[in-house]
């Protein structure tokens, strides 16, 4: 009777688990999207009050999957095969890249851009852009921006090891500038103080210094926040040292007539699927 109790017993306690186990993995798979769900709402509730604007597009690192061993968990390292399918729907549906100079005459109200229109852009100025994307990114005569970390950017070029974050060169930019148009994310201040980015924790006077000298080092035109955090304090140094436009990581799309240090971006995560990327760009 004893040996019958403890195998159904087992059994209750090795089903309970399993149960668990599904009910975690679905909490899991729900929570991981978030990002992806919140977007796609602020998107569709901003195409129904203004219509279909401009959507510009954030992305960081790529690896090969065989080769992300070290940053598999990272939300911003999408597949060289992601891209690539996302940068070919962009083109099978006729679409055009805008520099970030084009956009800033389309803000003001200077020009008018195609329908379908979209703005590359890359954060931090990681070597895979260059190994991965450009080559991509060229097949298709398309155009994007990095918006470069000058602090990290080696003197010379360096060996692309998968398991570090390694940074283009200073000597690698004219060469990828047909495709690559650099722009600024701070110098040394990408980085984080109890738990609050450096543009918000630091004094004034040492994040106009920071600017001043990454603008210096790029003659950059047009700045984004590092992890999306800023206040009206950045916005007037930004306006002082002569930036003319910010972009942010808030979900949403470009207008004439948006707030030129304030203008939202689309995060294309690696659990960004096709579907959802169509949604993002406007592809009905």
């Amino acid at each position: 009777m004893k040996k019958v109790f403890s195998v159904v017993f087992s059994i209750i306690v090795l089903g309970t688990a399993f149960v668990l186990v599904k009910q975690n993995a679905a909490i899991n798979a729900v929570t991981s999207h978030v990002p992806v769900l919140y977007q796609q709402g602020i998107l569709r509730s901003q195409k129904l009050l203004k219509g279909q604007g401009i959507p510009i597009l954030m992305y960081h690192h790529l690896l090969e999957n065989k080769d992300n061993k070290k940053f598999i968990k990272n939300a911003t390292v999408i597949t060289p095969e992601q891209f690539a399918a996302e940068m070919k729907l962009l083109h099978d549906h006729g679409y055009t890249s805008v520099t970030m100079s084009e956009l800033e005459q389309y803000v003001d109200g200077k020009i008018k851009l195609p329908k379908k229109s979209v703005v590359l852009t890359f954060d931090d100025g990681y070597l895979s852009n260059y190994k991965y994307a450009y080559p991509i990114l060229k097949k298709y005569h398309y155009k994007a921006t990095i918006f470069l970390i000058t602090g990290k950017v080696p003197p010379k070029p360096q060996h692309f090891d998968p398991n570090k974050l390694t940074s283009i060169s200073w000597p690698e930019i004219p060469a990828h500038s047909d495709v690559f148009n650099i722009q600024a994310h701070t110098h040394k201040f990408h980085r984080m103080l109890n738990g609050k980015a450096y543009l918000v924790a630091k004094p004034p006077a040492e994040v106009k210094q920071d600017l001043q000298a990454c603008r210096a080092l790029t003659h950059a035109d047009y700045f984004s926040y590092p992890y999306g955090k800023y206040n009206e304090t950045d916005i007037a140094i930004l306006k002082n040292l002569g930036f003319r436009m910010a972009v942010t990581t808030k979900p949403g799309y470009v207008y004439p007539g948006s707030p030129k240090y304030e203008l939202p971006r689309n995060t294309v995560y690696p659990y960004t699927t096709i579907n959802q990327f169509k949604q993002i760009v406007g592809i009905v």
